[in-house]
């Protein structure tokens, strides 16, 4: 399963990821929260930049602000919501993963759920 999100902040929206856990996902799945961040040649200001450069690849230390902060900034977000929802599902029975693409929503969440198989793809909004 599938819950595609936009990233518009460091939060993140969990109305998608809860109904889905308690409607969708049964024991022994595998849920990935795929958080889309739309890239700076959508034409939209969302003021995160592209995943390239020195810091994507991960051999210089990045300077505050980058896409590489950002992205740890969105995991760690979506790690302690995740945390949160203990009392929605029971993570030793439900897998739950965080993936986080850069990309057109339609694009980047069509390409995820052919890669994974999905059988339910869920977005938010």
């Amino acid at each position: 399963v599938i819950v595609a999100v936009k990233a518009s902040s460091k939060e993140i929206p969990k109305t998608a990821l809860v109904w889905s856990l308690t409607h969708v996902v049964q024991p022994g799945d595998c849920i990935t929260l795929l958080v889309v961040v739309p890239s700076q040649t959508s034409g939209r200001k969302w003021g995160f930049p592209r995943f390239a450069g020195d810091c994507a690849s991960g051999m210089k230390k990045c300077p505050p602000g980058t896409i590489l902060e950002q992205k740890s900034d969105i995991t760690d977000s979506c790690s302690q919501m995740i945390l949160q929802l203990h009392d929605v599902y029971d993570p030793n029975k439900i897998n739950v993963r965080i993936k986080i693409v850069s990309g057109s929503p339609c694009g980047s969440v069509a390409a995820e759920a052919k890669k994974g198989q999905a059988s339910w793809v869920v977005l938010d909004k």
